[in-house]
């Protein structure tokens, strides 16, 4: 496992911890974005960083 899917199954253990002992409507929503995160992080294992150096090969005749 890399570092991103640890830390990937940290956010969804966080976000079940805070929606089980929380019981507020806001705190809910917190605890839904963290574990979405971490299944994306946790199925991927890496960040979606664009760089925009995208290499293109020029011809000149």
């Amino acid at each position: 496992m890399n570092k991103v899917r640890i830390g990937g199954l940290g956010l969804i253990i966080t976000g079940i911890l805070i929606g089980y002992y929380f019981n507020r409507i806001d705190i809910h929503l917190l605890s839904g974005m963290l574990i979405g995160l971490g299944i994306g992080w946790l199925i991927t294992g890496r960040f979606i960083v664009n760089t925009g150096n995208k290499k293109t090969t020029v011809r000149s005749e």
